[in-house]
């Protein structure tokens, strides 16, 4: 049976569910980073928190002020899953995201070019990697936005080298960069960079030549 992709609103999956997806999370991270403690990536994937890690997903907001910045807003979660006969073993997240004070966010809410899709995170499991899959799920997110609404993502290209460019490819250019700890707040920061696409509909060309 060929996989199944299908997009789903967060809060519709179970906890279960939940835990599946924070598997996969904590696995494929497991696998990428090597180089990286298990303590390290356990902190990264709220794996010892799993009551946060769904609460993150199903209401983003709940983390603006500790994860997120303050000045954030994010509306319009959705998952795109992929699955293998009753199996999930790849996911992605998006989000709706604007920023600024209260009024401003709401100015932004009503437009297309200060509301961004932001492009939250992917993984597949080990044994299904480099089919495609993780583009078809991005592709499935883009669909979900507006055309001519801008997308970002966010990257450790020290730590995970190898996503710079296939997101320069499909029309992402970096626009920023700050440290962040992502391995937890006694951690060595790493350098994380904002990727930045002008338009949904363009990076959905590009994905699909």
């Amino acid at each position: 049976m060929p996989i199944q992709f299908d997009l789903a609103r967060p809060g519709s999956l179970s906890p279960d569910e939940w835990r599946g997806i924070q598997t996969i999370a904590h696995d494929a991270y497991g696998e990428e980073l090597k180089h990286r403690t298990q303590g390290e990536i356990d902190y990264l994937t709220a794996w010892t928190e799993p009551e946060r890690f769904y609460e993150s997903h199903v209401h983003p907001n709940s983390e603006v002020g500790k994860r997120y910045n303050p000045d954030q807003s994010y509306t319009r979660p959705r998952m795109a899953l992929a699955i293998d006969g009753n199996d999930t073993i790849g996911f992605g997240y998006a989000a709706n995201n604007v920023s600024g004070t209260p009024l401003q966010r709401t100015i932004k809410l009503l437009g297309t070019s200060k509301r961004y899709l932001w492009l939250r995170e992917f993984a597949v499991q080990s044994d299904y990697q480099r089919r495609g899959i993780a583009t078809h799920l991005a592709r499935m997110l883009l669909m979900s936005g507006s055309i001519h609404q801008p997308a970002t993502a966010y990257i450790w290209p020290d730590e995970i080298p190898f996503l710079a460019a296939p997101l320069r490819k499909a029309g992402f250019k970096p626009t920023g960069e700050q440290k962040v700890a992502i391995y937890g707040p006694d951690s060595d920061p790493v350098r994380q960079v904002r990727m930045l696409s002008k338009s949904v509909g363009a990076t959905v060309t590009k994905l699909a030549r």
